[in-house]
């Protein structure tokens, strides 16, 4: 089902780019376009159970998922918490907070190609737990809890920059030559911010107002627009009640609240995807068109506690990470420590495509992008 679902968008795209063509030539000519040849999963693991970060891929083509496709390819464990990954190029770069590396693998076989250590890059205060990470112009972006962003050159590996952010920066994107650094405070509620870093010049402009709490991603639109998503704070024990998490709308120095209770976010070219896991409450997602600024409830089957979500670009189906949730004499709890699954949805997610196992700890989908040429 999947693999004819994809079939299907990768010719209904590449009939519209013919017919264009044909439109300026006598003669058809073969075209190259974008396709999506599969997707990684990153499993953080269970670092106070001993379970290491986890890779899995699955492949379009053979529509079979490889758990533990990292140690497979490697025979080594990724590590402690694996938290973020990204493709550019050919080459996939896989963020593993706690052992202060980011691999840098062979897209293809998998195979570890170099294992930076940030710790020597940027010294041991700077470098400390890397978080996430983006990449423009030959070169690769990551945020460390030292308080920095670094910019690493993909083809010696060597620091090209770094840029200094605000307290324990996480979510990180680039926009027109600007650095957008998602500064969490680590939830403490005191210093967070939203830095905007000219990569040009290195100045800095930092967002701050009452409803930057806690924020963990950065979205911007075409306009200049910024949306985040804050976790918001945490009351006291034994609860923790997590308190005014959301995706906010940045805009003329004021934060406004779109959605509220969202912990996890996925965005594709004109839509949020979004959805509310509050710890004992009730699971929900939500739709956010940027186009007419409404909120669109949406109701996907088969998810149990999401973990993350993601947009595939060029199909626009839409893939949602979860964790199984497990009984015991305490109640009905999400299973940490087991393996998670992912669904696939169509793009109003009322329609579930397939469905297949990951890791433990799934925390970022990353799509295997790449171009077919069509005669």
């Amino acid at each position: 089902m999947m693999k004819k679902y994809l079939t299907k968008m990768a010719v209904c795209l590449a009939g519209a780019a013919l017919l264009t063509a044909c439109d300026n030539e006598d003669e058809t000519t073969p075209l190259v376009v974008p396709v999506t040849n599969g997707v990684y999963i990153v499993g953080s693991g269970n670092s106070s159970s001993g379970i290491s970060g986890n890779l899995t891929y699955f492949d379009f083509n053979t529509e079979k998922a490889t758990v533990g496709a990292f140690k497979q390819a490697n025979g080594i464990e990724l590590g402690k918490t694996a938290n973020d990954a990204l493709q550019y190029g050919s080459k996939l770069y896989i963020v593993v907070d706690g052992e202060n590396t980011v691999f840098v693998v062979n897209g293809k076989t998998l195979q570890v190609i170099k294992a930076i250590s940030t710790t020597e890059l940027l010294g041991d205060e700077a470098g400390v737990s890397p978080r996430r990470i983006t990449a423009v112009d030959g070169n690769i972006y990551f945020s460390t809890y030292g308080g920095y962003v670094a910019a690493v050159d993909t083809t010696d590996f060597q620091l090209v920059n770094k840029y200094k952010a605000g307290s324990y920066p996480e979510g990180i994107i680039i926009v027109k030559n600007i650095l957008y650094v998602a500064n969490s405070d680590y939830g403490q509620g005191k210093n967070a911010s939203i830095s905007m870093i000219d990569l040009k010049t290195g100045s800095e402009t930092v967002i701050k107002n009452e409803n930057i709490r806690n924020p963990q991603t950065v979205a911007v639109a075409d306009n200049g627009t910024i949306y985040y998503l804050d976790y918001g704070l945490y009351g006291p024990a034994p609860d923790y009640e997590q308190m005014n998490a959301g995706l906010y709308k940045y805009e003329n120095n004021t934060s406004t609240k779109l959605i509220a209770d969202v912990t996890g976010i996925g965005c594709a070219t004109t839509r949020i995807y979004a959805y509310s896991a509050l710890y004992g409450k009730e699971v929900k997602f939500y739709l956010y068109d940027l186009a007419s600024e409404n909120v669109f409830p949406l109701s996907p089957e088969g998810i149990e506690s999401p973990a993350a979500i993601e947009v595939d670009p060029n199909s626009g189906a839409v893939y949602i990470a979860s964790y199984h949730m497990t009984t015991s004499e305490w109640g009905t709890f999400a299973d940490y420590s087991g393996n998670g699954y992912v669904n696939v949805y169509s793009k109003d997610l009322a329609t579930k495509y397939t469905t297949f196992d990951c890791g433990v700890g799934p925390t970022r989908i990353v799509f295997n992008l790449g171009t077919q040429t069509v005669k």
